[in-house]
């Protein structure tokens, strides 16, 4: 059988976590991290038939549990790599929650951290897929990039894949503004939170001044300092409760809202569980709506479609299927994206720049 063609790998990392809540049992070996967040919101848009053009290059150590990369293999049905460390644990981490509002919480690493490296693509198909998405330090992305475009290179495939690049949080800080405003020269989309474009111009991560124009303006920054190797890039601030901003060269800004607070769901708020990986998810879902529609505003809708489906549980959405196809925690995801496009009529916005 012939080597699938390969839409989209993450290149973020898969970890296991340990969930802690105010007087609640723990728990353990939760899927998450954001290359796990990013190919869920690709796999969403990606349905059994058309599954095995997602790429996941899974790095785990010697305890990564069975049951859940044989569920992985079985059930998301991806062009999966397991790339597996014999004498390394996997990379695990501890979330705790202060309260029962998913709300403040404390994160950290208690393994090494075991990311995947391009070398690790060499000799799969992996390193043709047509978009690759990083979580990286501005220093860091840089590099990661030469080194991908030169494997590819180096093996003459000949086109630019899309570099999909958020920015990894402990480095949002005002110190790195200019090492990150030339690292988006490099990379075809850049997308921190509203909080971590904030922290590069030295606002609190807390900061509750954040309004849209304020968003948008630190956006434009970017965006006007040039984002991509021809500066044709997009901006996309992936905002909360705002929803998003998207932002390119001679094309209509747009806000578009998050799916279940202005949407058609407005109504079911309280399936918003926990945000933790929706705006992984999103970037994931993003990229497949572009490759699909070439449009970034239609992107941004897969975008936010992919989002929500990570927001309704802890961990990863149930898989299934019924005579209709395939479903997600039960539902359509086509039948989710096009509620969200007849919804977003009266509430997307866009101005000129």
């Amino acid at each position: 059988m012939a080597a699938p063609s390969i839409s989209f790998v993450s290149l973020g990392l898969v970890v296991l976590d340990e969930i802690r809540f105010s007087n609640q049992k723990p728990l353990i070996d939760v899927v998450g991290g954001s290359g796990a967040y990013a190919t869920l919101g690709a796999r969403l848009f990606l349905p059994s038939l058309s599954s095995r053009s997602l790429g996941w290059l899974l790095h785990i150590g010697n305890d990564f549990p069975e049951p859940i990369a044989q569920y992985l293999t079985n059930n998301w049905d991806t062009t999966l790599i397991i790339d597996k460390e014999t004498d390394k644990p996997s990379t695990r981490g501890l979330l705790e929650y202060k309260d029962t509002t998913f709300g403040p919480k404390d994160f950290r690493y208690t393994t090494p951290i075991l990311q995947v490296q391009t070398s690790s693509l060499k000799d799969t198909p992996l390193l043709e897929s047509k978009a690759y998405h990083y979580l990286e330090t501005p220093q860091n992305i840089i590099n990661r990039v030469s080194d991908l475009l030169s494997a590819r290179e180096h093996e003459a495939i000949p086109r630019r894949p899309l570099i999909i690049w958020e920015p990894a949080p402990p480095s949002c800080r005002a110190e790195n503004l200019q090492p990150c405003l030339e690292a988006a020269h490099t990379v075809d989309v850049f997308s921190p939170n509203h909080l971590e474009l904030a922290a590069f111009f030295g606002d609190p991560p807390s900061s509750s001044s954040l309004g849209k124009e304020k968003i948008e303006s630190l956006a434009l920054r970017f965006l006007d300092s040039g984002v991509g190797p021809d500066g044709k890039g997009t901006v996309i601030i992936r905002a909360g409760e705002h929803g998003c901003f998207v932002c390119a060269r001679h094309l209509s800004t747009s806000w578009l809202p998050p799916f279940f607070k202005y949407g058609p769901r407005r109504e079911h708020n309280s399936k918003v569980v926990d945000p933790t990986g929706a705006g992984n998810a999103f970037l994931g879902a993003y990229t497949i709506g572009y490759l699909n529609t070439g449009n970034i505003i239609e992107a941004a809708c897969y975008g936010s479609v992919g989002a929500s489906f990570a927001l309704e549980q802890v961990g990863m959405p149930e898989i299934g299927t019924d005579i209709s196809g395939e479903l997600w925690n039960g539902e359509s995801v086509l039948s989710r994206l096009q509620e969200y496009r007849m919804a977003i009529g009266g509430f997307a916005t866009s101005t000129c720049t």
